[in-house]
């Protein structure tokens, strides 16, 4: 009896030792790309891996001290969202610098750097709409920064840039003349250091230091496709600037970090197969900013990561389960013993291992989470609706604070704000559907869109002041330089925008989301999206 526990003691001891070998085999995923200097090849080896439909992406790499540069799709235009935001502030903070623009007008809104902060940092939209007014509204102001994205004149009257579309070498010009010429913009690439340290190029990649800025736009009331994309200067050995589109593509963020870092890597090898490696070139120390980071610690898994060579595994449990019956048979023989136990323990121990590839490979295997997830998510939307903004943050799993309950400085901030807040509305749009860990809740929310104001408050401002230039003395509109003064431009402003507020049903949209829950913590929490942050936000392109 003594030897017949030593082997069954032996059997448990070789399982352990299989299933973490398997493990350890399953995990030692290797670098295809470190000996991969072709940039096509880099390319295509991601789009494989992540399986991407060519035709649903575009990018771009320049090397900005030797010139290099490469693309895939160069010609295809893309929705280019947030992104447009680094050339807006571009333009705003270089002719403020130049004396070419005044901001006295719309000191309402704060000092320039806390609003190209919030702009650049923060992805703020309201104050975005605010920096297009200044320059004439929206298409006025992509016209104006054209010449930022090597566009001429006469191209830029096409529609097509008007609305926010652009090509991957577009991009690119924009981000070389932003590197090569950083003192016409200040601090522009100090706060692109600063945005979304946990997401886009960044989502798991710590290596390199990245000035970056995520564009992430779904026009979900026409069921318009979900564009995903970013654009960086990586400040590798020597200084790089990447941009990559992606428009309705599986895994977007993984496949996008992957990018990240593999052009970063190819630009360090260059670097070190390049003669004359200039010296590393000093990178910008990001300047305080008062606009807190919002984000918490990312909890998404390196989807990246090598794939789990299932085959190996299998094959090696299936031979150990062979090997353990015919040893317990042979040890039965011997010992002239039944080998019912043997064989139960080398069927327990092969189930474990497989269990444990099984885990492995796909997540958890079984779960019975408590609670219910859609009380959770009507709680959130109960607290937003009340304005208890502490209880809807304590459903939150990835964010401490979305900034709702913060006060704006202005009185046109605290107008817009207020506006908005009582916009909320929701409804559960269905049954949640609950799959282990994770749990989806069909919702419709209602909110003021406020990008959709933008033109009417730009028009009934326009009026104002035109009736306060007809109806009071000279001397109480303009001042010695014969500037409008910044108290007549701030009071049309502000009755332009009561007055287009008393009509803000007229501008509510409703958008249709699945709202994302993940278990954990013993309790329901909510992952937010960027369609749920845009709406909370009162803009379409968060």
């Amino acid at each position: 009896m003594k030897a017949f526990k030593q082997i069954i003691a032996l059997f448990a001891a070789l399982a352990l030792c299989l299933a973490q070998g398997l493990c350890a085999c399953a995990d030692d995923g290797t670098d295809e790309l470190s000996d991969t200097p072709d940039w096509d090849g880099i390319v295509a080896g991601l789009m494989t891996d992540y399986q991407v439909e060519p035709s649903f992406i575009a990018a771009g790499y320049r090397n900005l001290i030797t010139g290099e540069e490469h693309y895939f799709n160069p010609d295809a235009a893309f929705e280019a969202a947030s992104m447009y935001k680094v050339p807006l502030c571009m333009y705003v903070g270089e002719h403020i610098a130049s004396g070419e623009l005044d901001w006295s007008p719309y000191a309402y809104l704060g000092e320039y750097e806390a609003v190209q902060d919030a702009v650049l940092i923060q992805s703020d939209d309201r104050l975005a709409a605010s920096l297009n007014t200044v320059l004439g509204g929206y298409n006025s102001s992509h016209a104006k920064t054209a010449a930022y994205m090597g566009i001429d004149t006469d191209t830029a009257r096409d529609s097509l840039y008007l609305n926010n579309w652009y090509t991957p070498e577009q991009i690119l010009n924009c981000l070389e003349l932003l590197y090569n010429e950083s003192d016409r913009f200040p601090g522009v690439i100090e706060d692109m250091q600063q945005a979304s340290r946990d997401r886009y190029f960044l989502l798991y990649e710590t290596r390199f230091d990245i000035a970056h800025k995520y564009g992430d736009y779904q026009d979900r009331l026409n069921s318009g496709p979900h564009y995903i994309n970013d654009c960086a200067i990586c400040f590798t050995d020597q200084p790089i600037a990447i941009v990559l589109f992606t428009r309705a593509t599986y895994e977007a963020e993984s496949f996008m970090t992957a990018y990240c870092t593999a052009m970063c890597e190819y630009a360090e090898r260059t670097a070190k197969r390049s003669e004359s490696a200039p010296e590393p070139t000093p990178v910008p120390t990001p300047r305080a900013t008062s606009f807190p980071s919002a984000a918490a610690e990312s909890t998404e898994t390196d989807t990246a990561a090598a794939e789990v060579p299932i085959l190996l595994p299998v094959g090696l449990i299936a031979l150990f389960l062979v090997l353990g019956i015919l040893t317990a048979r042979r040890v039965s023989a011997r010992m002239k013993t039944r080998s019912s136990l043997l064989m139960l323990a080398v069927l327990v121990s092969a189930a474990a291992m497989l269990l444990s590839v099984v885990g492995l490979k796909n997540g958890t295997v079984f779960a019975r989470p408590g609670g219910d997830p859609a009380r959770t998510a009507a709680d959130f939307f109960d607290a937003l609706e009340a304005g208890d903004y502490p209880r809807a943050y304590a459903a939150l799993g990835d964010y401490s604070d979305l900034g709702l309950d913060s006060e704006p400085n202005s009185e046109a901030g605290r107008i817009l704000a207020d506006a908005l807040r009582g916009s909320y509305s929701y409804q559960l749009n269905g049954p949640c559907r609950v799959e282990k860990l994770t749990a989806q809740q069909p919702v419709r929310f209602v909110f003021l869109n406020l990008p959709s104001m933008e033109e009417a408050v730009a028009e009934e401002t326009q009026r104002q002041l035109e009736e306060i230039v007809r109806s009071r003395p000279v001397s109480e509109v303009y001042d010695d330089s014969q500037r409008v003064l910044s108290a007549v431009t701030e009071e049309a402003y502000l009755t332009a925008l009561n007055r287009v507020l008393e009509g803000a049903e007229t501008y509510y949209s409703v958008v249709d989301f699945d709202l994302i829950m993940n278990y954990a913590d013993g309790r329901w929490q909510i992952q937010t999206s960027p369609g749920l942050l845009s709406a909370l936000n009162g803009g379409a392109g968060y």
